[in-house]
């Protein structure tokens, strides 16, 4: 018994050797990944791509787009949550009443691909949120 008891704690001693991500979780580090720049693929070398590549870069503005977190019932909700999102994301929120939702939106961008990207950035820290063409 004595042996197997040695054996199972040999053993734990050597799969702990390295702190794993939820370790540093409990232990009050917060876990942030690394986001590349864009996290659009550049290099493909599809040719629809390059086509609609090469009408972007002529048009100037898209429209206005916002990211949208929720839509939200009830107005103290909607409040609640707001200030939740406004501590996570570091943005002030917009509620937008559009019967009978409270509408939760927040940043502002003149092209699509730049709030698809921050959308996608966002998602990574586990807070959901689409892109909407305000005008």
């Amino acid at each position: 018994m004595k042996k197997i008891l040695a054996t199972l704690f040999l053993a734990t001693l050597a799969f702990a050797n390295d702190p794993t991500d939820m370790d540093t979780l409990f232990r009050g580090n917060e876990y942030k990944p690394e986001l590349s720049a864009s996290l659009r693929d550049t290099s493909s070398t599809d040719p629809v791509m390059a086509a609609a590549k090469a009408g972007a870069t002529k048009e100037k503005s898209e429209g206005y787009f916002m990211l949208q977190f929720e839509a939200v019932a009830d107005f103290d909700a909607a409040q609640r949550r707001k200030a939740q999102l406004e501590a996570s994301t570091g943005y002030t929120i917009q509620m937008v009443f559009n019967a009978p939702f409270y509408k939760l939106r927040a940043g502002g961008w003149n092209n699509k691909k730049a709030a698809d990207d921050k959308a996608r950035e966002l998602s990574a820290y586990n807070i959901p949120a689409f892109v909407v063409k305000v005008r």
